[in-house]
């Protein structure tokens, strides 16, 4: 009996790739985009059309090193072509250091451009801006190497691609963000409205492309794979003071969804054949 399992087993392994495979996962990271640190003084030309004629507007930046990220990942991998699809979001922040202030005639007038960013669970940080991005990739990805090598079961997959990249992320407190959000000529009214302004028109957006290595560890019947993978990203940002090439690495946990698995079953004379019955029938295997 116990070599009819085996075979039964085994015979399930080999035919778990004849079908299309679908994982669902959520995934954590480092994202290493980074924010210069700049001191920059907006007059004449470079001031803001929102701002009257002959006032000064200065703008102080901190560095930002890096960012922590959350993501959601699908993919789906077809036996009949060697590529593999997969859909991800991954959203990351952190804050820098900042400060927006307007001279004019009747002296300093400071715009707090300190708030949460809009995450749950975030929370305002006194004298600091957020950044955040959102990259949403489609890859293509190129298994190169499966573990261990001439076995029936390969539960390790290393895999490469790459894709495209729709990136939302926030302005920053720099020279050309600042002249987008306040370019209505003669708006500005108050700090606070400024301010509002700044909030409310935080996000922009642009395309961009992605190179991606991987591995995946999944036993086959059992539907939770674990992976790493790290992308480089090619012209991803939206501020000039945003690094334009970052790289991520993520980790995470999914679950594999295996629709129609055929199944190698044992017959009552002991011979295997394939069906699509769960593998509970194996209880009716004649125990001889």
């Amino acid at each position: 009996m116990n070599r009819k399992i085996l075979v039964a087993l085994s015979g399930l392994a080999i035919a778990v790739p004849s079908q299309a495979l679908v994982g669902l996962a959520v995934s954590a990271g480092l994202n290493s985009t980074t924010i210069s640190g700049a001191d920059q003084v907006l007059v004449g030309t470079s001031l803001p059309k929102a701002f009257p004629v002959g006032d000064t507007l200065v703008a102080h930046r901190g560095k930002l090193s890096g960012m922590t990220q959350l993501g959601l990942k699908a993919w789906l991998e077809l036996p009949v072509i060697p590529v593999e699809l997969e859909a991800a979001s991954n959203i990351g922040w952190g804050y820098y250091q900042s400060t927006l202030t307007l001279n004019d005639a009747s002296g300093s007038h400071p715009i707090p451009v300190d708030f949460a960013a809009p995450i749950p669970g975030q929370s305002k940080k006194p004298g600091q801006t957020p950044y955040f991005s959102m990259l949403n990739d489609v890859t293509l990805r190129y298994p190169i190497l499966k573990l261990p090598p001439l076995s029936p079961i390969q539960p390790l997959k290393i895999w490469v691609g790459g894709g495209l990249t729709y990136a939302i992320a926030s302005r920053v407190v720099e020279e050309s963000d600042l002249q987008s959000l306040y370019g209505t000529a003669g708006s500005y009214t108050t700090p606070a409205a400024a301010r509002t302004t700044f909030i409310n028109n935080l996000t922009t957006n642009t395309v961009g492309g992605h190179l991606a290595v991987g591995a995946q560890l999944k036993i086959p019947v059992i539907p939770v794979a674990l992976f790493i993978d790290g992308k480089w990203y090619l012209h991803v940002a939206t501020s000039p003071a945003a690094s334009k090439y970052p790289f991520v690495a993520n980790a995470g946990l999914g679950f594999s969804i295996l629709p129609d698995t055929p199944r190698l079953l044992l017959t009552s004379r002991g011979s295997a054949q394939l069906g699509a019955e769960p593998l509970s029938s194996l209880g009716a295997v004649d125990p001889c």
